[in-house]
């Protein structure tokens, strides 16, 4: 085989890589977290190291277009902080659509919707350093519900995914 043919030939190779890898990647999409937890079941992750995610009803936390937590809300996001005092918390908001009437556009309200819940927890006894507003991907991206609060909650120094 000529040198020419060897660099075509590796060229196609990697080529084929690079094609099976960007196949790959499209065929996750969305499920990246599903992705993911398999892959740190595969290689033996401890069960409590890893993250639990509560998911909770913007309607059932929160006054329609409003920041402010109706008590049964307070009571859930108090009930969380309580016992997981130690725990980190990432806070993922949706950025719903406006259905009626409100003060704040959407972005505003999502914003002050993750604050209304990190002060609820703080007030549990939740550190300010262990409370991280998930604002890359508010509320899981396309493919998850609209109408819920992701918050996911993992032993403090766990290995992040």
């Amino acid at each position: 085989m000529t040198p020419a043919q060897r660099t075509t030939l590796s060229f196609l190779d990697l080529a084929l890589i690079m094609t099976g890898v960007m196949a790959m990647i499209a065929s996750v999409g969305d499920r990246h977290p599903a992705v993911a937890e398999a892959f740190s079941e595969s290689f033996g992750q401890d069960k409590a190291a890893r993250a639990q995610q509560v998911r909770l009803k913007l309607a059932s936390l929160f006054e329609p277009q409003e920041a402010r937590l109706t008590a049964s809300g307070r009571q859930a996001l108090a009930a969380l902080g309580g016992k997981n005092r130690q725990a980190e918390f990432a806070i993922a908001v949706p950025v719903v659509a406006a259905t009626g009437a409100s003060r704040l556009d959407r972005w505003e309200l999502a914003a002050a919707r993750t604050a209304a819940i990190m002060r609820v927890l703080a007030d549990q006894g939740v550190t300010d350093g262990a409370m991280l507003p998930d604002l890359a991907r508010p509320g899981g991206g396309p493919a998850a519900a609209d109408d819920k609060v992701r918050i996911t909650i993992r032993a403090a120094g766990a290995a992040k995914q």
